[in-house]
């Protein structure tokens, strides 16, 4: 039996540098695909301008209009990538906390309409601004907030996203109503390599990178079951000082 649990050890660590390996690979050669899809859809807008601006009949106006504003979106979603895969770097900005999780859900929101998942959003107007690496707590909140999609397999969940300042910390809460977590799978959450799914590419590092992003903002990560059925991820960071205290 050891041997055998050794031999599995073995088999799932290879799959996971596999699994990295492939990563590494797609994190050099996306920058650059991204350059290049941005360059023709930058072409597909100036033709579309081009044309519209000369007199057309409103039918063709209108299809027009439909192809300049999808490829915007497109526009939109590489800028969103580009920032997204900036983790690590070492310029900080002033954002605040209701945007950088706007800006995650965007990514994703129509995965929630495909899924037939609720998503309930409650962002305090009382946040304020922090210095921040914004697309590190950006990758933070994808991650936490994927993790809620995939427990839903046949869908009609609901996830639910709330903000406010409390006790002089900004405090970010996610619950979903899913099946919640075992005790085994709590106690290891942030091992490394530990991971409760399958597939070769999950390596088991996300919610141990997402804790070591909140802690380098002098933030703390909680993951808990909730009663009534499912889990809840409670992210505070230190809010800024205000001008009074300084």
């Amino acid at each position: 039996m050891e041997n055998k649990t050794e031999a599995d050890l073995i088999k799932r660590s290879l799959s996971h540098l596999a699994a990295f390996q492939k990563f590494s690979v797609l994190g050099r050669i996306c920058p650059g695909v991204l350059h290049e899809v941005n360059n023709h859809l930058t072409g597909v807008t100036g033709y579309a301008q081009l044309l519209l601006a000369q007199e057309r009949s409103r039918e063709v106006s209108s299809e027009l209009e439909k192809i300049n504003t999808s490829a915007n979106k497109c526009q939109k979603l590489i800028a969103d990538l580009r920032r997204f895969s900036r983790l690590g770097g070492k310029d900080t900005e002033l954002n605040n906390i209701n945007f950088i999780i706007k800006a995650s859900l965007d990514l994703i929101r129509h995965q929630f309409a495909k899924k037939s998942i609720r998503l309930v959003e409650n962002y305090a107007e009382d946040v304020p601004t922090m210095e921040v690496d914004a697309p590190a707590l950006e990758q933070v909140f994808l991650n936490i907030i994927q993790n809620s999609l995939e427990v839903f397999n046949d869908g009609n969940g609901c996830l639910s996203i709330t903000t406010c300042s409390e006790d002089g910390h900004i405090v970010a809460i996610f619950e979903d109503d899913g099946p919640g977590m075992s005790d085994d799978a709590l106690a290891h959450l942030f091992t490394p390599f530990f991971t409760t799914k399958q597939e070769m590419d999950c390596l088991g590092l996300g919610l141990m990178v997402c804790k070591m992003v909140i802690e380098a903002h002098g933030g703390t990560t909680e993951v808990t079951n909730i009663q009534e059925g499912g889990a809840r991820v409670r992210i505070t960071l230190p809010s800024p000082r205000t001008k009074h205290e300084l």
